[in-house]
């Protein structure tokens, strides 16, 4: 990985950790998409996702995004295999599956926020366009073979922004501080 590109994304992870509480081992959502074009690729998937977030990860995938994979058929048996080794989220979506979009915004959007703190890996753009209007959900996809981490969006900057804010006020304003 790139110099330039670590010190970014490094960065972005201290951010996430100090006004989130995102912590090591990161949970990382993965999509059938991204673990198919991970072994058309012949990428170590785990290996790269832990490189751009430079800590830990726990990987999990859903049951709607596995039953994608089997839905494309022999050719996603690399890839098939590969989720059955990541950790199951139970979505409550066995008996009427529904689209990888929607289940990974039934999982991570808890009350208009990303409460289980999951970074999402993704190759679905229209996903990644629902998700920055969440904050504090940082996403990753695969670009040319390069494992690509999506700067802040205006969301989370504006949630952190907030954050900062209160933390100052609450200092200010707290009887005992003054004393």
């Amino acid at each position: 990985m790139r110099q330039q590109r670590s010190k970014k994304y490094r960065k972005a992870m201290v951010t996430y950790t100090l006004a989130f509480g995102f912590r090591p081992p990161y949970q990382v959502l993965v999509d059938g998409d991204l673990i198919y074009d991970a072994a058309k690729y012949k990428m170590n998937l785990v290996k790269s996702l832990e490189s751009v977030v430079q800590s830990k990860i726990k990987p999990m995938i859903t049951q709607c995004c596995i039953k994608s994979l089997y839905d494309r058929g022999d050719d996603a048996k690399e890839a098939i295999a590969l989720a059955k080794t990541f950790e199951r989220r139970r979505c409550n979506h066995l008996e009427n599956p529904l689209s990888q979009a929607e289940c990974l915004r039934n999982v991570v959007n808890v009350k208009g926020k990303n409460r289980h703190r999951y970074i999402v890996a993704t190759q679905d753009q229209t996903v990644r366009g629902q998700f920055r209007n969440i904050p504090a959900t940082p996403m990753i996809y695969i670009n040319r073979s390069v494992m690509i981490m999506e700067p802040m969006s205006r969301a989370t900057e504006e949630a952190k922004r907030r954050i900062d804010e209160e933390k100052l006020q609450a200092g200010l304003n707290n009887p005992r501080s003054r004393t």
